[in-house]
This record gives structure tokens, sequence and C-alpha cells, in this order.
């Protein structure tokens, strides 16, 4: 932690209280980052950068202000202090913002490096991601995309109540990718790996998993339009769930635009699921102990064997809907206050792998057109899609140009084969088990 940023933002709070502010609180956001590219053998990008953001919110006669700075000099504070207490006269009147923390202190690290990997390292680690990848299979015509970053991040929140939260991250990432051709048909695929460190990188399985789905699409085909069994697999799965998290949202059912404004306490999926927000999960490649209001962040059930049990609130929506935070405050630098989950985690069922794989089912792989394609307020999407044609466990046609339709809330409502073992993503920030989701309508061919 660096003391004197803290007591930057001490300065930025003095002077917006001195501007006339009833209350505010300081927003900073500091991140270093190192990334590496690599074409042909040769290192194409190498790129070290930094950035820094330090914003305000103040709160005058039930009114919101917000400025934001990226210079920490006494002149850029004073204007940044002057241009929030102005925003406020002209924003409309906000009666449940508050800033709420009084004496609260998080100050947690998540910096720690076993090994300080040398700038040689990272750059031989990039080149085998490639090379790797080329000399495995000779249908290999390139490897588009291929990389290496190192990013460290520090974020602080002090208010006026004498709160203060801060936290950081050092992690390494990389990733790679194969494009093969055979007989005039192409296919490309990528996977990545996250780390704390450069040791902890799975060059391997990226190079394993680009390969094997790149040269096992060579020749796939659509299938015939129609119903099938459908099961995800966790990072598709997790896209899928990212595109209608706002029914978890008090802010978008305070804005009403959250089609589960009104089913707090009823049942909206399966009995088979249950869905928690684990904040210090134990297998998580993140911990998360405060919001951005210096909140406390703790476990929360949000489904329970199928009903509604709680909304993410932050504290203008708990005052809205008459309860309590439940610790998931979201704000930048740059931006109002909103809510934020944290580690999502899907309990396990009780069918087995074998179980959920008997007969025909579509695994699918690759999604695109997530966001255009879905309606986070109905539910309704249409994704087009890659994978397998499987049948009793084993795949039997590589599938692509496809189109999966249906709707989110009646998917998870319908469904009732919940595997039992909880599977991560990649980045490892969501979990569940498998779902096989019956009779979905696929268009192929």
């Amino acid at each position: 932690m660096k003391t004197q940023l803290k007591d930057k933002m001490s300065q930025l709070i003095d002077k917006c209280m001195n501007a006339g502010a009833s209350e505010c609180d300081v927003v900073l956001s500091k991140g270093d980052s190192f990334s590496l590219s690599a074409q042909n053998g040769e290192i194409e990008k190498y790129q070290v950068s930094g950035s820094q953001v330090m914003g305000v919110r103040v709160i005058k006669d039930n009114k919101v202000g917000l400025a934001y700075t990226e210079s920490l000099d006494e002149d850029a504070m004073d204007i940044a202090a002057r241009s929030a207490v102005e925003n406020a006269k002209f924003a409309p009147e906000n009666p449940y913002e508050k800033i709420e923390a009084k004496d609260n202190e998080f100050v947690t690290s998540k910096a720690a490096v076993d090994e300080q990997a040398s700038t040689e390292d990272k750059i031989e680690f990039c080149l085998r991601l490639e090379e790797e990848v080329r000399k495995r299979d000779s249908r290999v015509q390139s490897v588009p995309y291929n990389g290496f970053s190192e990013a460290s991040v520090e974020s602080y929140l002090l208010n006026s109540k004498n709160s203060f939260v801060y936290d950081s991250e050092y992690y390494n990432s990389c990733y790679t990718s194969a494009l093969v051709s055979e007989s005039g048909d192409s296919s490309m695929h990528y996977h990545s790996s996250i780390a704390k460190n450069l040791k902890g990188l799975d060059l391997e399985e990226c190079v394993r998993e680009s390969l094997e789905h790149a040269t096992g699409w060579l020749g796939a085909k659509p299938v015939k339009t129609g119903k099938y069994d459908v099961i995800f697999t966790p990072d598709s799965f997790s896209s899928v769930f990212k595109c209608f998290t706002n029914i978890f949202s008090a802010k978008a059912a305070m804005e009403k635009l959250n089609p589960f404004k009104d089913k707090l306490g009823s049942k909206v999926m399966s009995e088979k699921l249950t869905i928690l927000d684990l904040p210090k999960y134990k297998d998580a490649f993140s911990k998360h102990y405060a919001d951005s209001e210096g909140i406390e962040h703790t476990d929360l059930t949000l489904v329970k064997n199928g009903v509604l049990e709680s909304f993410y609130h932050n504290s203008v929506t708990a005052k809205f809907f008459e309860t309590q935070t439940t610790g998931h405050g979201s704000r930048g630098a740059k931006s109002p206050l909103s809510v934020k989950g944290t580690t999502r985690v899907m309990s396990a069922g009780d069918a087995s792998d074998s179980s959920m794989t008997i007969g025909e089912y579509l695994e699918v792989h690759s999604l695109q057109g997530l966001h255009s394609g879905s309606n986070h307020i109905s539910g309704d999407f249409s994704f087009g899609a890659s994978g397998y044609l499987c049948r009793d466990g084993a795949r039997v046609q590589p599938v692509k140009g496809i189109t999966i339709s249906g709707n989110f809330h009646k998917m998870l409502l319908d469904i009732n084969i919940v595997g039992d073992k909880v599977y991560a993503t990649t980045e490892k920030n969501f979990f569940a088990p498998k779902l096989r989701f019956e009779a979905m309508s696929i268009a192929g061919a």
C-alpha cells in the first residue's frame, strides 16, 4: 500500500468538504501491466503501461456529484473537488444515496509473488507458446493470437467518515491459438490460462486445447434443424449466465429493468438449483473482502432450491427497498454507484457424469453474438454456436454454423438433470455443475 496515495485521497476529501460538500468518498485505481505477443518465432509486441485515476463522489443537499482526475497535483485536485460540488448542484435529488460506512478498515493484499520471473523468462515462455502449437501439427497454418501478460492492480477507497479499503492483486495470464487447414477447410480455436505467477501458467493446456478443437472442427457442419439436448462447457455456460445476471441486481429492480423485481420469495428456477455468492470461495482465483462503499463482503444466498432469496444490494437500493445492504456496492473512479457480485457458485446435483451423457446431445464449446442475441428483460436469446454432436459420451460429429435459441428463465426453471460435480471456468470466477438442457431449439442445416 502506498501511503502517499492515501494522503492524496485525504487531501481531496478535505478540498471537497471545504468546497461545500456534506460528505464524500474517493476511489483510486492504479494499475501496471506488461504484455508480450509472439509471431513467427519473434516478439512482435513488447508493451509496458500504467494508469492511475482518482474519482470523487460528493453529496450535498441530497444531490450527488461526481468528478475524476488522472493527475494528483494540487491544481488538478482543486478542479476535481470544485467540479464534483458544482455537478451536485445540477443533479436531481436522490434521498437514498448517502455515505454509510463509518470507521471501517479493510487492508488486504493478494499481490504476494512466490517467484519474480525475469523478462527473459517471460519472453521465452511467450515464444514457446507459439512454437509448441506450430510443431505439434503440420496442419497449423498460423498462430493468430498468442501472448503473455503481467498485471498489478491496486484499488483504494477512503470516505469522509474515516472508512478505508485497500486491495491489491498481481497475476500473470497467457493465451494461444491454432489456425489449421486441411483439404481446403480451415478452423481455429484459442485457449487461455491465468495464475499468480509465471510458474503457475498452464502452457500445456493452452496448446492442447487450442489444437484439440481447431483440428476437431475441421470438416465441421451444422446438424439438422430440430430439438436437441444441450450440455454447455463451464466457460460457455458462464458466458450465457453473465448475459442475464440483471436478475440478481437490486439496482435493475429499482429501475424496473429486472424481470424478477417482484419475485423475491418465489420459485424462479428448478428446485434442483441453489446459487450462492461466495466472496472468499476456496477455489476461486480472487478473494473479495469489501465492496466499493467500505462494507464487508459476506456469503449471500441468491437462489435456494429454486426460490429467489436475495438481490445484490448497495446502500442506495437497500434504502429504496427498506432492507439491508448485502455489501455489493460497486463504483469505479469514473462511474456512479452500482451493484456487482463476486464469485458465483452453483451447488451440485445428483446426476453422475456418466448418467448425464446417455443418448444424443450437443456439447457446446463456443458461442457467438452473445450480447446482440440476448434480451436481458425477457430472457430470450439466439446465439451462434460450435461444438460436437455426442452419443453416449462420445463425440460423433464436429458441429459449426448452428444457432441455439431459447429462453434463459425457462431453461433454468425446466432443468432436471444436474451433475454431481462442480466445475470451474478457466478464470476460476464461476463454478457450476454440468447441466443438461433438454429439447432446445437448434437451427442448422
